[in-house]
């Protein structure tokens, strides 16, 4: 993935070949196995196994090893020496901490953006968990890349996926109904990016408080009950 749109488009230099190379294995594990702990929930601390994950992908594993051992260097998930690849327990301290680096990122990028055309979001009660927490990482994404700072791109990317699970777990509890209409609040002063950046800073942080603020509890839920989510089989991986 990319980290933003001013990196370079291209693998290579040379002007020979009209079309991108194709995707290393490694990286088509990395891509499949990053949507699967993305949009399926995760497991706190469940063993993610080269062979069950091979077999899923119909990949060898090899490029599977290769692309957990990318993500668990990018902290996605964590290596445990002689025991294998893990997801990452959920911590109320770690995300506490990512929550202060992601403000601190965003506030940043936000003052350097200029004025955007409005884009096409929308936020609705019948949009899944998956889709309502992708709908405000796509506006935290959106305020990295128009920052035109690559490495605040990587580390809002970084955010994005730690924080996913809680943001699933908290538009599936009473929370929801706060949670969408703080996001309306936030879409409607993203149109005042460039001339009133105060009332978009406003809206942000505001909305990373109602986020931040269930942490604590929606960690000891998920605790207490072992999971966030996972569907049948995909408990194995």
């Amino acid at each position: 993935m990319r980290c933003c749109k001013n990196a370079p488009q291209g693998r290579g230099g040379g002007s020979n070949f009209s079309t991108e190379p194709e995707p290393a294995k490694a990286d088509i594990a990395y891509d499949a196995i990053r949507r699967i702990l993305h949009s399926n929930g995760r497991v706190p601390e469940q063993h993610l196994r080269e062979q069950d994950l091979a077999s899923k992908l119909d990949l060898g594993r090899t490029p599977v090893r290769e692309a957990l051992q990318r993500l668990a260097a990018e902290g996605k998930i964590q290596y445990i020496p002689q025991r294998g690849f893990f997801t990452r327990p959920m911590s109320e301290r770690a995300l506490l901490d990512v929550y202060v680096v992601g403000r601190e990122t965003l506030i940043s990028a936000l003052n350097r953006m200029r004025p955007q055309v409005p884009e096409s979001w929308t936020v609705a009660d019948k949009l899944s968990s998956d889709e309502l927490a992708l709908r405000a990482e796509a506006i935290f994404t959106k305020i990295a890349q128009e920052a035109s700072n690559c490495e605040a791109c990587k580390i809002v990317h970084r955010f994005c996926f730690c924080t996913h699970p809680l943001r699933m777990e908290l538009t599936a509890s009473e929370l929801r109904p706060a949670f969408v209409e703080s996001l309306e609040k936030l879409i409607d002063a993203m149109s005042e990016i460039g001339t009133a950046t105060t009332l978009v800073e406003s809206a942000l942080m505001n909305h990373l408080d109602l986020e931040q603020g269930a942490v604590s509890r929606i960690v000891q839920e998920v605790n207490e009950r072992g999971l966030t989510g996972f569907p049948g089989p995909a408990k194995s991986l």
